[in-house]
């Protein structure tokens, strides 16, 4: 067994929006990768080209897309004690394979997490581990230029939904 250790940056940011606008908001401006999508691709062994092709359809004009979304409020809220909160796995296949072709740890990390959840009476919040400092871990300067790539797409998610950097 191997422990590594390292610095996680998070970045937080009040909305000021309500949490169902901001949930609203950010699943509309992501695509969303659904299962069946890719078991269609695996079942019909499709070459990778069409993988391509729709991942580019779906991410749109960040190149970012919902692969998973759970609402952790729902079932949590039955303790008598309501929250709001979700938690997404956000990012995109083919920037997952050119991480994965290098290190398959990188497993571990793409997809990335944001979660959004209610704020404090300033609105609801988004926050999210940065992925260029968990991909920083792996210790391999190409995967590091891809972590910032995901940095600046996340963030310029966040600034389309805010209308403000987020950083």
């Amino acid at each position: 067994m191997t422990t590594m250790t390292g610095t996680i940056a998070r970045t937080d940011v009040p909305t000021g929006l309500p949490y169902d606008e901001l949930s609203q908001r950010f699943e509309s401006t992501l695509g969303t990768w659904h299962p069946a999508t890719a078991q269609g691709f695996v079942e019909r062994r499709a070459p990778w080209p069409d993988v391509e092709a729709e991942a580019a359809k779906i991410a749109g004009s960040f190149g970012l897309m919902i692969i998973a979304a759970i609402n952790q409020g729902q079932l949590t809220s039955l303790s008598g004690y309501p929250k709001k909160c979700r938690l997404y796995l956000v990012g995109n296949p083919v920037i997952a394979t050119r991480i994965l072709d290098i290190d398959p740890l990188g497993a571990l990390y793409v997809p990335f997490r944001v979660a959004i959840y209610a704020g404090d009476g300033s609105g609801a919040r988004i926050s999210f581990d940065r992925p260029g400092s968990s991909l920083a871990t792996l210790g391999n300067a190409t995967i590091d230029a891809i972590g910032r790539q995901l940095d600046d797409k996340i963030d310029a998610v966040v600034q389309a939904i805010c209308g403000r950097e987020s950083v």
